[in-house]
């Protein structure tokens, strides 16, 4: 396994310096070139934490699963406070110019990395594929808005909207701001995006408690007006933060549960059929 970790200079040169000490890690199958042929998918891995922490249990047990249905993974160690908007953002924006860059290294197909991000994550991620053309990607990192595009979205249970639903401790650690700000404006991901959003894969229960399952059902109807290309998966059961919904991940068997554990081999089949839609 190409078990590598990358620092802020190795992603980015340009990348601004925060106060979190952030790393990229890949979790990569080798010798894959007779298996794949340089076509599998790269999957850019955000874990949650309500951009307080990011959670160890939606980072490597997550990458291992992905791997293990032939995806090649990487997962994003990005800023928390007391850093604030755009640090984390510019860092996923660069991770994945990165890993895009180095795709022929990991047989990776540069049209065929996608980002997956769970709560806090699943909002980050959010971000790039709303906002990937943002100005501020080129200003300060010196990218073209198609390096950091992400060509799919994957969003566990993710904190989308500042609004009724929304989780404004969350919004007001990332924007630094007590009032419904413009930047907050901006953030509720719900109202920004647009035809160009990548293909979304969305997931959630109707028992999180911490994360109103509303979230993610605004952004699905968001996407269906655009005409964005979209599956949601809407367990009756599980609590937030549940990561794979295997052992793996959480030891709590409150955390567990066979019916939400399908969420990750669905998602794979789902990369497998839009490689399918938009193979050459």
């Amino acid at each position: 396994m190409l078990y590598e970790r990358f620092d802020r200079e190795e992603i980015c040169p340009a990348l601004p310096k925060g106060a979190t000490e952030i790393s990229l890690t890949s979790y990569a199958r080798e010798n894959i070139g007779a298996l794949a042929d340089g076509a599998r998918w790269g999957v850019l891995i955000l874990p949650g934490g309500g951009y307080r922490l990011t959670a160890d249990s939606e980072a490597e047990p997550v990458a291992l699963d992905f791997l293990h249905g032939g995806v090649q993974t990487f997962v994003l160690r990005y800023s928390v406070e007391p850093d604030q908007w755009p640090q984390a953002f510019l860092e996923a924006a660069a991770s994945l110019a990165f890993i895009r860059r180095n795709a022929a290294k990991y047989g990776i197909r540069p049209d065929r990395i996608a980002v997956c991000g769970f709560s806090a994550g699943g909002h980050l991620a959010g971000c790039l594929a709303n906002l990937w053309a943002d100005p501020i990607i080129g200003e300060k990192l010196g990218l073209t808005a198609e390096e950091v595009r992400p060509d799919a979205a994957i969003l566990s249970y993710p904190v989308i909207s500042a609004g009724e639903w929304g989780l404004r401790d969350c919004t007001q650690r990332l924007t630094g701001r007590e009032e419904l700000s413009t930047a907050l404006e901006k953030l509720s991901l719900e109202k920004s995006v647009t035809a160009g959003n990548p293909p979304t894969f969305l997931w959630t229960t109707d028992t999180d408690c911490t994360v109103p399952p509303e979230n993610t059902l605004l952004y699905a109807c968001a996407l269906r007006r655009q005409g964005v290309p979209l599956e949601l998966h809407y367990y009756g059961y599980g609590p937030h933060a549940m990561a794979t919904a295997t052992s793996e991940a959480a030891g709590d068997p409150g955390w567990q549960d066979e019916q939400a554990a399908t969420w990750l081999p669905l998602c794979v089949r789902w990369l497998q059929r839009e490689t399918w839609r938009n193979k050459d």
